[in-house]
């Protein structure tokens, strides 16, 4: 299982310090040590068939250049299901968890007595999870050693509108954003599984339904809570993702921020690195000092794995520095592309290092842009959220939006699916919707099903259709929308009938003069975009989400 936040973190930190430097003659290079931890109703991590699998994936994933990993067995108590129905809630696991973190940290120092540069990768799955999540949330020293953890069936996870662990469900959640580290911990949760909670919703009826299916034995596969085949080679390839390469420590080409036009090598140790004019091509400068700001790992369709490194370059002499973007492929280094240049009169805008990151397929950071009363001593004052997606080909920009816009407006943006609409999913309650889009929503008339809802301020023509328990079931984009709300294949108010087919054959079929789009692929069961054609024959309206409020015929909540 996963974590929860017991006692001073104090108490947790009962080992030595790791050994320092000084402390060991061993050598430079040390085998990156794999630590497993087991789950309910297992002995060991050497006898989990999940952890096994994840070591396997793992070991045959890294490559062939890299020392082969090293594997230590974590020795913290078994705890059976019937034990922890028994005990009624998860509060009574909470001890066996700090056993479980103080055998991570005596397993860490004594890898790190025999080589002092020693970096680790851990693996949980159910209570072995909760004991990581506890790990990285109290261990500050030591998780700075830690490249990646993998999760499974975890009691900690937290995904709106995906459901919620038991750890979280019986107040025992983790005061820290969930998972840790978005680059450094991938979760996994199938649905049903009762540990994690996807696909459960958080009412009392269903926590007896959750601990019903919780007393069946685990069986691979076919059970929920069962973790094997492509979980496991998806768990160790992450793993074997963040070891393979070291970003602080390689041969990188740059431009300095388009100083010169054609990139040239620097090398780079601990993250710093400098060009000299005598080797290379620099421009009018003695030399540029490059240093790395921001390493952030993520996956992009078509693309797979990748690591986006922010380069900052100060040219010497100069009192100025510049910054590029770049994205490789996390397996091999390789280079994919970087972030186009910014079409800006005067000087560059400058990347927040911290919000580099990778989400919802896309790659994001928060950008200042120099305003007409701006100076170089003053810096850039309008800050904009911008997204890049990669075309095939290259990364493009997607959107630039200015910070100082309300989220809601910036709403409009954002494509819709039958899953949601940017920072809106499904089955969101009306409270996390609030909190997603950062306006009210408030309370409006509705029927026996459902009830239809407007964000305060906008966007014009975007309803949000709550049912009655409370998700978020649908969204609707009435006419007097603007064209500016698509859909993801770029349908909108006022697309044509025969644009409609384009987008969306061969998975559409009409119903009279609408034309419901049903998407293949058992993730969208019971989801459908149904689009309400006019008499001209172009998109009069459409709404996105569960089939049972969003199919045809297409009524206002409590309509008939």
């Amino acid at each position: 299982m996963a974590a929860a936040l017991v006692g001073p973190a104090g108490l947790l930190v009962s080992e030595q310090a790791p050994a320092t430097a000084a402390q060991s003659s061993a050598p430079a290079r040390c085998p990156v040590h794999f630590l497993g931890l087991h789950g309910l109703d297992e002995q060991s991590d050497l006898t989990s068939p999940t952890i096994n699998a994840t070591w396997k994936a793992f070991q045959s994933a890294v490559t062939a250049k890299a020392l082969p990993p090293k594997r230590d067995s974590i020795a913290f108590p078994e705890v059976a299901r019937n034990e922890f129905l028994a005990r009624n809630s998860v509060i009574g696991i909470e001890p066996d968890v700090n056993v479980g973190v103080a055998a991570i940290q005596r397993a860490m120092d004594r890898a790190l007595r025999s080589c002092s540069s020693t970096k680790f990768v851990l693996t949980g799955y159910s209570l072995g999870a909760w004991t990581i999540d506890k790990f990285l949330a109290t261990d500050s020293h030591r998780r700075q050693l830690v490249r990646a953890a993998q999760l499974y069936g975890d009691p900690q996870w937290r995904a709106p509108g995906k459901g919620k662990g038991l750890a979280v469900v019986f107040n025992r959640g983790l005061r820290r954003p969930y998972p840790p580290s978005s680059d450094k911990v991938q979760s996994l949760c199938n649905h049903r599984d009762p540990v994690c909670g996807t696909g459960y919703r958080d009412d009392g009826r269903d926590l007896v339904r959750r601990l019903k299916d919780l007393q069946a034995p685990v069986k691979c596969p076919g059970s929920a809570h069962c973790y094997s085949g492509q979980p496991t080679t998806q768990g160790g390839e992450f793993l074997a993702s963040r070891v393979a390469t070291d970003w602080n420590n390689r041969m990188y080409s740059v431009t300095c921020g388009d100083t010169v036009n054609n990139a040239v090598p620097v090398t780079v140790r601990n993250g710093r690195g400098n060009i000299k004019a005598a080797r290379a091509d620099i421009g009018n400068y003695d030399q540029w000092d490059v240093r790395i700001q921001r390493i952030a790992a993520g996956r992009v369709p078509r693309l797979g794995d990748v690591t986006a490194v922010l380069f900052g370059c100060s040219p010497q002499p100069s009192n100025f520095s510049l910054q590029e973007l770049r994205v490789y492929r996390t397996a091999d280094g390789q280079e994919a592309g970087r972030t186009p240049a910014f079409d800006v009169d005067g000087l560059a805008p400058i990347y927040q290092p911290g919000t580099v990151n990778f989400r919802n397929d896309r790659l994001l950071a928060d950008v200042k842009f120099y305003g007409p009363d701006d100076t170089h001593a003053t810096g850039p004052s309008i800050l904009r959220h911008v997204t890049w997606v990669w075309d095939g080909s290259r990364f493009i920009k997607r959107s630039e939006v200015d910070a100082n816009e309300p989220s809601h407006t910036a709403l409009s943006a954002q494509r819709i699916t039958v899953n949601g609409m940017g920072p809106l999913r499904l089955d969101m309650s009306r409270a996390e919707a609030e909190r997603a889009v950062g306006a009210r929503i408030p309370d409006g008339p509705g029927g026996p099903a459902c009830t239809d809802l407007f964000i305060d301020g906008g966007p014009q023509g975007l309803v949000l259709r709550f049912s009655n328990d409370d998700r978020l079931v649908a969204i609707q984009v009435m006419s007097q929308a603007s064209a500016s709300i698509r859909t993801a294949s770029g349908i909108h108010v006022g697309s044509t009938r025969d644009d409609v087919m384009a987008a969306y054959n061969p998975d559409l079929t009409a119903h009279r003069d609408d034309l419901v789009f049903t998407p293949a692929g058992a993730q969208f069961q019971g989801k459908v975009i149904t689009f309400l054609m006019n008499d001209q024959g172009t998109v009069e309206s459409f709404i996105a989400g569960e089939s049972n409020f969003a199919s045809p015929p297409v009524l206002p909540c409590g309509g008939d």
